[in-house]
């Protein structure tokens, strides 16, 4: 068990049901993560691959900062986009900033979509306009370790389609951003998952162009395009499935060009 005077203190820094990764005197570099619970601190380093744990009394502050955190995250699962909204994209937390920049946004193009920063809740809200609506939202978790990893509205999704772009051949990706970066390509459908739901399969129905499943490359993203296009097989629907190294959203544009050109050529 690890010393509690190598970590206990950095634990105890923390807010209530807040997790960090910090230094450990076994090295350099931020090799261990410490935890304040409601019950307990707890600390684990990846290095030494050994732990830590000091059982604590909750006091009426941790209590009333965690209720208040669950609150907050709470409120946020209804359609209406969630409040405070930071654009201000300068003055966002780095984290923040880098997973927008990681996935090829560029700041016109975070103003454009309407992203904005939540700072009660520290996540990024994508917007998914309809039409002119916000028909859905996703509040993506940007900082280390928090969870969940995204919050969205408690309301029917099925229905709910972002698109992006236009062009020959209609691609559908897992995730927003990956949408939105090969919508700068095609006309890209983002399933929001890995799902193939009813609503979709319908609209791809009476859509005559070429369709190409485009998921994440994980032995999730990999077992869905398989299904995705038995199921439109079934229906009289060609469909085609790229597969690469990473993510469409983590691709260059000239990158997300190269893979899709095969099937934008036979268009």
């Amino acid at each position: 068990m690890l010393d509690f005077k190598g970590w206990l203190p950095q634990a105890e820094e923390l807010q209530v049901g807040k997790s960090q990764r910090v230094a450990h005197d076994c090295g350099p570099g931020s090799s261990m993560i410490v935890a304040n619970k409601i019950d307990k601190f707890t600390a684990w380093c990846f290095r030494c691959g050994e732990g830590g744990i000091k059982d604590k009394v909750p006091t009426l502050a941790d209590q009333v900062e965690l209720r208040k955190l669950r609150s907050e995250e709470d409120s946020m699962r209804h359609a209406v986009l969630p409040q405070p909204m930071d654009h201000d994209i300068d003055s966002w937390p780095l984290e923040a900033r880098v997973w927008l920049y990681k996935a090829g946004l560029s700041k016109p193009m975070i103003t454009e979509l309407g992203i904005y920063y939540h700072p009660s809740t520290k996540r990024v809200v994508l917007p998914i306009v309809e039409q002119g609506n916000v028909t859905y939202w996703q509040a993506r978790a940007v900082m280390k370790d928090q969870q969940p990893k995204y919050i969205n509205p408690s309301i029917d999704r099925d229905t709910v389609l972002p698109r992006y772009g236009s062009g020959p051949c209609i691609v559908l990706t897992e995730d927003y951003l990956s949408a939105v970066r090969v919508g700068q390509v095609t006309e890209a459908w983002s399933l929001l998952g890995t799902d193939l739901k009813q609503p979709v399969l319908a609209k791809l129905l009476t859509d005559p162009r070429p369709i190409v499943c485009w998921l994440d490359p994980d032995k999730a993203g990999e077992s869905a395009m398989r299904k995705i296009k038995r199921s439109l097989h079934n229906i009289g629907k060609e469909c085609h499935t790229l597969h690469s190294i990473r993510d469409p959203k983590l691709l260059s544009k000239r990158e997300i060009t190269k893979c899709l050109q095969p099937f934008l050529s036979s268009c």
